[in-house]
């Protein structure tokens, strides 16, 4: 096969021992070292992503136990904020019940200031009325002697 362009002769087990070669040299420098860096990112990109679920349930811990002092925060200021309501109101009804009871102790002084007060003046307008009916019947019992 004189005039063809691929001939079989020895160059080509030669070009084949040399594709072998190639292809063990390319495997043993390039395709091994690549692979098993490939596994290595690989198995760190698994260890990262191990991690970041591990922190991600820590996160969701920690926020559940937030919300829940969080909860009990407002359940304090709550009961706190009704305590002082609470007194408040009581303390209102005593300063109401006191301001009764003053206002109740003042009426009953006035009244009674106020009852003296008229029994002086009136005992002062019987005095005067027993005096002007002397002198009437004085003046009387003179026209009339």
């Amino acid at each position: 096969m004189a005039g063809s362009i691929v001939g079989i002769d020895g160059t080509l087990v030669v070009q084949a021992v040399n594709f072998l070669i190639f292809m063990v040299l390319l495997n043993k420098f390039l395709f091994q070292p690549l692979l098993s860096l490939m596994e290595e990112r690989e198995k760190e990109l698994e260890a990262q992503y191990s991690e970041i679920e591990a922190l991600r349930s820590k996160a969701e811990g920690l926020l559940k136990e937030v919300d829940k002092v969080l909860d009990e925060a407002k359940a304090k200021a709550k009961a706190l904020i009704d305590e002082a309501v609470k007194e408040a109101r009581a303390e209102r009804e005593e300063i109401l019940r006191r301001a009764h009871e003053e206002a109740a102790a003042k009426l009953g002084s006035a009244k009674r200031e106020i009852w003296n007060s008229f029994e002086a003046e009136k005992a002062k307008l019987e005095a005067e009325a027993e005096r002007m009916a002397e002198e009437i019947v004085k003046k009387i019992l003179g026209k009339v002697a």
